[in-house]
């Protein structure tokens, strides 16, 4: 008799689990639906970012404190992202190079002293945010091969010629998305040109090649910094804490 119902149970467990299986009980998302909760946890970590303050005030060590909790603080929220089948290894990879740089910022504290101001800590190893941007742009490259519109925080570090470029008549600069919009600006003689920080959550630096000018650390989102370029001729200028921003402004008599 025990036999006799096994026999009849087992067709019917195996046909539950077939079903279970087509109606995905415990599925990946969708690749959509993986991208819309990356852009999502993207604009929290980004607003938490937005709170460190690393500007000519600040020391090494509390910078280094600040951006080990910014990334303490990123940690979980993108562990608890739960990856769609096609992103599972980059997303996996962006975990484990999220926790890397964790860990290395947590132990930077002890690499400075009291005196080392904040550009120190951004020039020093414990900044080094390379493996963390490689899986970020390998995400977004997953996102833009299958054409879903997203942006996972992706810093490319690639360095555009600003001279390459035709100059916009402008005279204001957003520095956002690690890149200063427009790259190639062309004022009149005595024109004033500003740089106003976007929410990049990371500080920059608008310095003259030949250190014409120098805005210093711009941080919070809306931070500005004026320069009057009296002479005609070509300045191009850089960002002193990720020199990869090249912009050029171009004075005309």
């Amino acid at each position: 008799m025990r036999q006799t119902r096994l026999l009849l149970v087992f067709p019917l467990l195996l046909a539950l689990v077939v079903a279970l299986a087509a109606c995905g009980g415990d599925d990946a998302p969708s690749d959509e639906e993986y991208f819309r909760k990356m852009d999502e946890v993207d604009k929290e970590v980004d607003a938490q970012f937005e709170n460190i303050n690393c500007d000519e005030n600040t020391t090494a060590k509390q910078c280094a404190t600040g951006f080990a909790d910014g990334v303490s603080f990123a940690e979980p929220k993108y562990e608890d992202v739960k990856p769609s089948d096609d992103a599972k290894d980059e997303h996996e990879e962006l975990v484990a190079a999220i926790k890397e740089l964790r860990e290395k910022l947590e132990g930077a504290e002890g690499d400075f002293t009291d005196d080392d101001p904040a550009e120190a800590f951004f020039e020093s190893d414990a900044f080094d945010t390379t493996r963390a941007d490689a899986a970020f742009c390998a995400i977004q490259d997953l996102a833009d091969q299958k054409n879903i519109e997203a942006d996972v925080g992706c810093d490319t570090g690639e360095s555009v010629d600003p001279s390459t470029l035709p100059p916009e008549e402008a005279t204001e600069v957003l520095i956002q998305d690690f890149a200063f919009d427009p790259p190639h600006i062309q004022v009149a003689a005595g024109d004033t040109v500003t740089w106003t920080q976007g929410a990049d959550g990371a500080p920059h630096t608008a310095t003259a090649d030949d250190d014409t000018f120098d805005s210093g650390n711009l941080e919070d989102e809306g931070d500005t910094f004026e320069f009057t370029l009296e002479d005609p001729g070509e300045y191009s200028y850089f960002c002193e804490i990720h020199p990869e921003m090249l912009g050029l402004v171009t004075v005309t008599e």
